[in-house]
């Protein structure tokens, strides 16, 4: 069998941005780009998508920077949070993991109770009473406990804004893949993303480290993962959260682990706010190199980058704004 094959497909895709760093209501809507304008949305330095795969998982993708901003905008754009059968977290960084707890207090289904005929056996009785799980997929460096190291020597720490315990005594079925992980037929998360393309040469964290028993680590962000889905007839999607592995590298490791060339929309974080302008102009013509149709960069791609891609893009840039939906 083909990657390819072995992939899958999925016939469409809508993703709706939950959280991201812009909010606004004037912004116009077309056929692929639906604009939410019945009212305002909440803004915050954090990132949370909604992938709703036609009759597959409704799969919520980062928890934002606060469980308030995600579960406001559910309930303002009227999304049943109950109806979220999966969730998939990008890496460990507190603006796309802090509001898990308090999503995951709200999206498992209550127990409803429920007249049971006589003579029903007790295991059928203790199956429907156990507590519900929502399957929630990660990569296990996601745990690291992080730490900061200034020029002055001082450490800051422990960063921890994980909590497996606390997850899954909220009702978390926790995934941990290095590799790439089948969600649904087409639709994947990356795993690990080599690091491979320029964005990469000669980068060694100097400020981040991560404890290991009692050794203090270079922490490249390992647990950095993006999700992938193969439209059918249009190419690949590829949604990262902040392309810490730098989203050229993210999207020729899609190609790749896929085994489809075409790249039909990038969406998410690019992870370019203080790059040099080097930087961002070889990332700019590398993306463009790939001609996709479709470029939403969100959260910390940083506005000069947006607006390089802008003038490179026009016609495939998107503006990201809280509420919106794209049909893919």
């Amino acid at each position: 069998m083909s990657a390819t094959a072995k992939f899958g497909t999925v016939p469409s895709a809508e993703i709706t941005i939950l959280v991201d760093s812009i909010a606004g209501m004037l912004a116009r809507s077309t056929e692929t780009v639906k604009r939410f304008n019945a009212g305002p949305l909440i803004a915050e330095p954090g990132f949370a998508v909604l992938i709703d795969l036609p009759g597959g998982p409704k799969l919520l993708w980062d928890a934002g920077a606060s469980g308030s901003a995600v579960l406001e905008n559910l309930r303002r754009m009227e999304i049943d949070p109950t109806s979220i059968d999966a969730i998939a977290l990008s890496h460990g960084h507190w603006d796309h993991v802090a509001g898990l707890s308090d999503i995951l207090r709200t999206v498992r289904r209550p127990q409803e109770l429920k007249m049971f005929p006589a003579g029903t056996p007790d295991e059928e009785l203790i199956d429907y009473a156990r507590p519900k799980t929502i399957p929630l997929i990660v990569h296990p460096a996601i745990f690291r406990e992080r730490w900061s190291c200034l020029k002055d020597g001082r450490r800051y720490g422990p960063m921890s804004p994980t909590n497996r315990t606390e997850w899954e005594a909220l009702g978390a079925e926790l995934i941990e893949s290095e590799a790439p992980y089948r969600i649904a037929a087409g639709c994947w998360s990356t795993g690990y993303v080599p690091r491979e393309s320029f964005e990469t040469e000669g980068r060694v964290p100097d400020r981040m480290r991560y404890r290991d028993g009692d050794r203090f680590l270079p922490d490249d962000t390992d647990d950095d993962q993006s999700i992938v889905l193969h439209v059918d007839g249009k190419g690949l999607v590829v949604v990262s959260g902040c392309a810490h592995a730098g989203i050229v590298n993210t999207v020729e490791y899609a190609r790749k682990m896929s085994g489809v060339d075409r790249v039909h929309a990038i969406l998410g974080g690019f992870h370019l706010g203080r790059s040099s302008e080097g930087e961002v102009a070889k990332t700019v013509d590398a993306i463009a190199a790939m001609d996709p149709s479709m470029i939403v960069p969100t959260h910390c791609t940083g506005f000069d980058a947006m607006r390089r891609f802008a003038d490179r893009l026009p016609d495939a840039f998107v503006l990201a704004t809280v509420g919106t939906k794209y049909i893919l």
